[in-house]
């Protein structure tokens, strides 16, 4: 990992601009904000950009409010990227302009190394946990604000340590970040604890929609714009909902389509004992992710035929 050639890059640059991909996690969003308030400890000038709204459940993060939806001036000395395979997947289109020197912090095995320097380990549970390693690495303080960032991430991207990816070096992470006075329970109660009335129709209405395809053995649900607006929900009240369809035994992988605008969006999961690689399925319709979680986007409409769903492009 290029943690020398990152941390020289840090220390030569005073404007430093931070983001991820689209639409705020749990990982990605807890390692950036980590980063903001190691930067700042070293009396640099930070800004944060990231694509989508802000999900309320994230707001107990220490720095969420400095977030911001807008690149604004691009007069920065180095932009440092959390998740992101590729620049495009931020969809702050003005960065593709970007001129300065850039960082790329990753776990995602499709990433294509397209930073001046890339620190990307596939191996590490999350983009979290490879932060906190870099931050060891620089021997910096790491406060009780930002061990609760990245023990975030770590809990995010990990289900809560349920799954696969939980290792034995994250969970060792994770015991020094307790020590550093990051609270396990009240990030749970956080992530997992809550659910608004919005979130609880989101998944009925998923749950209604839900059928198993016996031959293909893949539970599948299909969420319209009508059905969220019936719902009163968001994008956000179905975080979870993909892998509550992976419960079901007799799936191989589970697939949620929901409406979003003009694009529908397909997030897949698996499980080791499956046998499914859900990211090859992810990168035939031009996505990514991991073996066992993986998501794309496709420009079209989702159209109902009889008992049977098709994307109209």
């Amino acid at each position: 990992m290029q943690f020398e050639q990152a941390w020289d890059l840090i220390q030569s640059s005073d404007r430093i601009f931070l983001t991820m991909h689209e639409g705020p996690d749990g990982d990605d969003l807890g390692s950036v904000l980590a980063m903001r308030l190691f930067l700042l400890q070293l009396k640099k000038q930070v800004w944060v950009a990231i694509r989508g709204e802000m999900p309320e459940k994230f707001k107990f993060l220490s720095g969420w409010e400095a977030v911001s939806q807008e690149v604004g001036d691009l007069n920065f000395d180095l932009a440092i990227f959390f998740g992101c395979n590729r620049i495009e997947r931020t969809g702050l289109k003005r960065l593709e302009s970007l001129q300065c020197q850039t960082i790329n912090f990753d776990h995602h095995p499709d990433n294509i190394a397209f930073a001046s320097v890339n620190v990307v380990e596939p191996s590490t549970s999350s983009v979290a946990e490879l932060v906190y390693y870099f931050l060891k690495f620089t021997s910096a303080e790491i406060t009780k604000d930002i061990a609760t960032c990245l023990l975030t991430g770590i809990f995010y991207d990990t289900g809560g340590f349920k799954h696969a990816n939980t290792t034995s070096e994250c969970l060792e992470a994770s015991a020094e970040l307790l020590k550093k006075g990051a609270r396990i329970d009240k990030i749970a109660v956080q992530l997992m604890g809550k659910k608004p009335p919005s979130t609880i129709r989101a998944y009925a209405k998923g749950l209604e929609n839900t059928r198993f395809d016996p031959e293909k053995k893949m539970v599948f649900s299909v969420l319209t714009e009508e059905d969220l607006k019936e719902a009163g929900a968001s994008d956000d009240d179905l975080e979870g909902f993909v892998e509550l369809l992976n419960n079901i035994p007799q799936a191989k992988f589970a697939l949620l389509l929901r409406q979003d605008a003009g694009e529908v969006k397909g997030s897949l999961r698996s499980e080791p004992h499956k046998g499914v690689d859900v990211s090859k399925l992810a990168q035939s319709l031009g996505g990514g992710g991991h073996k066992l979680a993986s998501g794309f986007k496709i420009k079209g409409r989702l159209i109902r035929k009889g008992n049977a769903w098709q994307i109209d492009i």
